[in-house]
């Protein structure tokens, strides 16, 4: 036995060394790039932001400083209600938004660490040992990594907690606790209010898993111990009845913000997104053991229906096998233990079979579609994929539980252990969040003028408008950064953008010709007062804005096409699916512009679908048109990205943009792949107005 000083130091050594692995992206750029993406990234941070005016009494909380002037728009997205609380803190100890925000996903995950050891240890009576190996396996979740875009999921992390609260609550009903039991109930009642209003996802997966987890420990017992809670029940309606009014009194602000604005999405939409057979066990190209074998899948195996992005959420091969050789060794035979034991690994077992049967879709057909017609919520919840991150905390609880009573050696325990944790590794790139760049954008401008009761925003140096291959880049970085400013400067914006917009929200594509009419419009429709226009680009305010159709492109090339003529390119490789790379130390393109267009200047954009970077190198591109001024551009990642200059017009219609790229670098000597060619930066495309 080891002592309490040592169980203690031990505990806290793995709880840091699995939180350095799992944050090892973030930690080895210092910071300067963290989990989440230009676009969600940043519309979570603007409502964490939101929670920090309401703590400090700047907004209402059920209003944020976006879709102005509807009121009651929180819920039209993810709550985040207690990442603000932990972000508040953070931000009241001067940390900057980005910053706090990920020390927020620090602490959540620390809260699923020792959450499920002490589940572990009280629940499950697992040895101390086996339960910090659980704890460690689901803090690493190569899922919760893949999924880390999308951080407000990490509260799947809450679900142990949440399990051990419902667990003492029950134990204090049994026993006539009362007192216990209205404080474990309504911690418990609290704790769930706080997460919904955090993330229905999480929340609403762990209700249904506890409801069937529940359901089967009811049938367990049978009738001499249903007789037998019911006489615990009459015997503590008072304290149950506390709990039910400290649940409804939670629940509230939840109900009275989504009950209105949550709306039923579309079955084909979700049909999408609910995983395939082989999506069980997806757990990305990346992933340090099965990588290899998910990318050989993707490539010769048209049968397996292996999803990406958002479906690459599931729970690790080896995990979710030994999972399912204890729900066998369950079900098949009789097992010497407590019955308190054996009815939790009964309803855990069951629970988790049947609502990963639920969650899969055989070509068209899926239990889900049960729980989309029938239970409350299940309508609204878009990707079903997600249901994993849920599955792999009982996964890991009936992995741990099985290799704790299995009669393998100690060296195959030690192997089949470390196999565990090293297959929830990943090494996908997910720190693509630039958080000097996004302290840029959102920062430097003065202050708003007196005169403006709220604002809009025009095009910003990241909008990639006109690419129909990537809408999002018309739709989220004006929106989003508006979204942002609007917090920091406490002065509404109409953009914005969500799960669910506004009827009439009609912002995206800000660079089109006729998007101040489409403000104008809107303004006119709200009466708006003191409307102002905010410059993304030149970070200036306007108290009145000119709403006049906006100039029109002149010209645009997508070079991932291959009728762009050989002749006009210089220094770029063959069209690819995404556009072309750049090759060698220098790259140009000769463009020419309609007969009709005189101007003295031109806008030009030149949008990159990524960099040849990694944490150690960076790519320096200096730009020039028809010989004038070079203008250098710096790329630490190798997320989207754009160049975006004015240049003097040329005197007839024909010109060349030429680019410096001294900083070229093969990927082979980057250590990412073997292909030698010299690469930069791959550009998708060429606008010019």
């Amino acid at each position: 036995m080891m002592g309490r000083r040592v169980t203690v130091l031990l505990t806290l050594a793995v709880a840091l060394l699995v939180l350095a692995v799992f944050f090892r992206q973030q930690i080895h750029s210092h910071f300067g790039y963290l989990s989440g993406d230009r676009y969600d990234g940043v519309i979570q941070v603007a409502l964490l932001e939101h929670w920090f005016n309401v703590f400090r009494g700047w907004s209402h909380w059920s209003s944020p400083n976006y879709f102005y002037p509807y009121p009651n728009t929180l819920g039209y997205n993810e709550g985040l209600f207690l990442n603000g609380v932990l972000y508040s803190f953070f931000r009241a100890l001067s940390f900057d938004a980005f910053l706090a925000n990920e020390l927020v996903n620090m602490v959540i995950k620390s809260v699923g660490f020792f959450g499920f050891l002490a589940a572990a240890r009280r629940m499950l009576k697992l040895p101390f040992e086996w339960a910090l190996l659980g704890a460690a396996i689901f803090t690493l979740s190569n899922n919760s990594f893949m999924q880390l875009s999308h951080a407000q999921l990490l509260s799947v992390s809450l679900a142990p907690l949440e399990a051990l609260l419902i667990y003492n609550a029950a134990q204090a009903l049994l026993a006539l606790q009362s007192r216990r039991l209205f404080v474990s109930g309504s911690l418990a009642a609290l704790l769930f209010a706080g997460w919904m209003m955090s993330c229905l996802y999480t929340a609403w997966f762990f209700a249904v898993f506890a409801l069937i987890a529940v359901l089967f420990q009811l049938l367990l017992r049978g009738l001499p111990g249903l007789k037998q809670l019911g006489q615990a029940v009459a015997d503590n309606k008072v304290a149950l009845l506390g709990i039910a009014a400290v649940a409804a009194l939670s629940l509230l602000p939840f109900i009275s913000v989504y009950l209105g604005s949550g709306k039923q999405r579309p079955w084909s939409e979700i049909l999408f997104y609910v995983p395939s057979l082989f999506d069980s066990f997806n757990v990305g190209t990346g992933n340090a053991v099965f990588g290899d074998m998910i990318a050989s899948l993707h490539a010769g195996c048209e049968m397996c229906d292996l999803g990406s992005g958002e479906r690459e959420a599931g729970i690790a091969p080896v995990l979710l096998l030994l999972a399912g050789m204890c729900i066998l060794d369950i079900f098949k035979r009789q097992l010497p233990l407590p019955e308190e034991v054996k009815t939790i690994m009964v309803g855990i077992a069951a629970a988790s079979l049947v609502l990963w049967l639920l969650s899969i879709r055989f070509d068209q057909d899926t239990g889900w579609a049960w729980l989309y017609q029938y239970l409350p919520g299940g309508s609204g919840l878009r990707v079903v994929s997600r249901i994993f991150l849920l599955l792999t905390l009982p996964a890991t609880a009936l992995a741990v539980w099985y290799l704790s009573r299995s009669s393998w050696s100690p060296l195959v325990l030690l192997a089949v252990s470390a196999l565990l944790l090293a297959e929830e590794v990943n090494h996908s790139p997910i720190t693509t969040l630039d958080r000097h760049l996004l302290l840029d954008r959102v920062s430097g401008m003065p202050p708003a003028p007196a005169e403006c009761r709220a604002f809009f925003t025009t095009a910003s140096p990241d909008t990639v408008d006109g690419d129909t291959s990537f809408p999002v880049g018309a739709m989220y970085p004006h929106n989003v950064d508006a979204m942002l400013i609007a917090e920091l400067v406490h002065l509404p914006t109409i953009n914005g953008f969500a799960s669910f917009n506004p009827k009439d929200w009609n912002f995206a594509s800000p660079a089109a010709p006729d998007y101040l009419l489409r403000v104008q419009a809107y303004a006119k429709a709200h009466q708006l007062q003191g409307l102002c226009q905010l410059d993304l680009v030149d970070k200036r305010w306007h108290t009145k804005p000119v709403y006049l159709a906006s100039k029109t492109r002149l010209g645009y090339w997508d070079l991932a096409s291959k009728q762009i003529p050989a002749e006009r390119l210089r220094g770029f490789g063959p069209a690819e699916t995404f556009g072309r790379w750049t090759e060698g130390r220098e790259a140009s393109f000769q463009y020419a512009l309609p007969e009709h267009a005189k101007r003295d200047t031109l806008s030009l954009k030149i949008n990159l679908i990524t960099a040849m970077v990694n944490d150690q190198h960076s790519q320096r591109v200096l730009v020039s048109v028809d010989g004038g001024e070079k203008h250098e551009f710096v790329f630490k990642s190798n997320a989207r990205a754009s160049i975006a200059l004015t240049v003097p017009a040329p005197t007839g219609t024909q010109g060349e943009i030429h680019m410096e790229l001294p900083d070229a670098v093969s990927p082979r000597e980057l250590g990412i792949n073997a292909d030698p060619r010299q690469l930069a930066i791959g550009v998708k495309s060429i606008e010019i107005e």
